[in-house]
């Protein structure tokens, strides 16, 4: 019994050392590709840039939402169209009957 704790504890610090120095090498390989605050600040051209690409991204992004939501509505109408044609044809009926013979059966 005492081998298989020894092993345990012998995994756990294993697994310990490689995940903490896996953790410093992300880290130090995403700090460097960080960009520093202070040349950010002297180039305010590109940063002007950024925020217009930016703007302009939100809004192709905006507009897609905006239509794909217009589908789904029109489907929803659709939909909604379809089941109350059903139930005045007399489906529901038929439905509900059908579903009373599966549960006496």
């Amino acid at each position: 019994m005492a081998d298989k704790s020894g092993n345990f504890l012998g995994g756990f610090l294993l697994g310990t050392l490689v995940g903490g120095v896996l953790g410093l090498v992300i880290a130090s390989k995403l700090s460097e590709s960080e960009p520093d605050p202070e040349s950010l600040s002297s180039d305010t051209t590109g940063q002007d840039l950024k925020q217009s690409n930016d703007a302009a991204t939100n809004d192709i992004a905006r507009r897609s939402l905006e239509q794909k939501i217009a589908q789904l509505n029109q489907a929803i109408d659709a939909v909604s169209q379809e089941l109350a044609e059903a139930e005045g044809n007399g489906r529901r009926q038929s439905l509900v009957r059908s579903n009373s013979e599966i549960n006496d059966a």
